[in-house]
């Protein structure tokens, strides 16, 4: 069976990052050990940089250092696959910053979207703008949150 490919939100790396042995910790330990095959984008890179280095969150998580987010970044680089060039084909009204991330959903047709985002979570639901576009590109996509994501690991 192949390894699934995924995406994960900016949230999910920040979970990662702020807290070790949580769900996305674990999830991203998975991506280290190719279980799963993450996918990330330049757009993708620097958010998660801009939000890691925000001094608010670094007073919650003081250990989210200069350095360790430097080296959370280098981390994420080496076992994911850096998607070039990611047509903006997507549009998200009530946050159009989270477009990025369903549009390299598309360009690396990817099994799964993982995230905490109510915005990206509430797309799962009947008369989402995002399901004519999964159908018209055969994409099969479902959008999970990190807690379903292990599920769905332990299952299959």
């Amino acid at each position: 069976m192949a390894k699934p490919r995924v995406v994960f939100d900016c949230m999910i790396f920040l979970q990662a990052a702020a807290k070790p042995s949580g769900p996305a910790a674990v999830l991203l330990e998975l991506v280290e050990i190719c279980e799963l095959e993450l996918f990330v984008s330049e757009a993708c890179i620097e958010e998660i940089r801009d939000v890691l280095a925000r001094p608010s969150l670094q007073r919650k998580f003081p250990s989210l250092t200069i350095s360790t987010v430097s080296d959370f970044l280098e981390r994420i680089r080496l076992c994911s696959v850096l998607t070039k060039d990611v047509p903006s084909l997507f549009t998200l009204d009530r946050d159009p910053k989270d477009a990025k991330y369903i549009d390299l959903v598309i360009a690396a047709r990817a099994d799964f979207l993982v995230t905490r985002d109510n915005d990206l979570l509430d797309l799962r639901e009947a008369g989402s703008p995002l399901l004519p576009i999964f159908e018209e590109l055969n994409l099969q996509c479902k959008i999970v949150d990190p807690f379903q994501m292990l599920s769905y690991l332990r299952t299959s």
